[in-house]
């Protein structure tokens, strides 16, 4: 779906398939949404730029064999405390990939424990 409307004589798209439609939109949405927080938060975190926090993540991403959307959802979660089980098990896979400092396993205090 393009977004455009039918011209006349074209057949109107069925309400399943606008309803999909919407919810692959909210989800593209939110998955921007992380992404931008997490790469705010990678640079917070390890004192780098906005391009390097993204060139962070990407790698995690390829070196943990994870999509960039669920990196980022995960590091968001955890930043704010509302991370599941499944999320701490990815998390930690992807520490190793991370920066010496590391990333914290539970929600944000503050105090930043790296030096």
């Amino acid at each position: 779906m393009s977004g455009t409307y039918p011209s006349s004589g074209e057949p109107t798209p069925p309400a399943e398939s606008m309803h999909d439609e919407i919810a692959h939109l909210h989800e593209a949405v939110q998955s921007q949404r992380d992404i931008g927080m997490a790469i705010g938060l990678l640079s917070a975190r390890f004192a780098c730029s906005t391009e390097q926090a993204w060139r962070t993540m990407l790698r995690v991403s390829q070196d943990s064999n994870t999509k960039v959307r669920h990196v980022a959802r995960v590091l968001v979660r955890t930043h704010d405390g509302t991370a599941d089980a499944q999320d701490r098990r990815l998390l930690a896979s992807f520490v190793t990939h991370l920066p010496p400092s590391g990333w914290p396993e539970g929600p944000s205090t503050g105090k930043d424990p790296a030096p």
